[in-house]
């Protein structure tokens, strides 16, 4: 009984030890692929593809909503639609009655 025990803990730690040597050869290649986050960790190889950070993008889709402004008929039109679209779901609201 306390021999099986003894091979399931030594199982149990081999199995630690090679989780463990996994883990570390990932994080090795992660980071000598530029994945680090030294000086030039961030920077892409130059036959890489360049990956813009989800901020710059955020800007340049607020840029591209202020270019694309609707005219004052466009709004007119969406606010109609909006208002028939409303009567469509809520039907036609009740009139006051005092």
């Amino acid at each position: 009984m306390r021999k099986a025990r003894r091979i399931v803990r030594a199982c149990i730690a081999f199995g630690g030890v090679v989780l463990l040597a996994l883990f570390s050869v990932s994080a090795w290649a992660q980071h000598s692929q530029g994945g680090g986050r030294g000086p030039q960790g961030g920077q892409a190889r130059p036959g890489s593809p360049q990956q813009v950070p989800a901020r710059d993008m955020r800007w340049q889709q607020r840029d591209a909503n202020r270019d694309a402004r609707m005219t004052p008929e466009q709004r007119r039109q969406l606010r109609r639609d909006v208002v028939d679209h409303g009567r469509d779901i809520y039907g036609r609201p009740k009139p006051n009655q005092h």
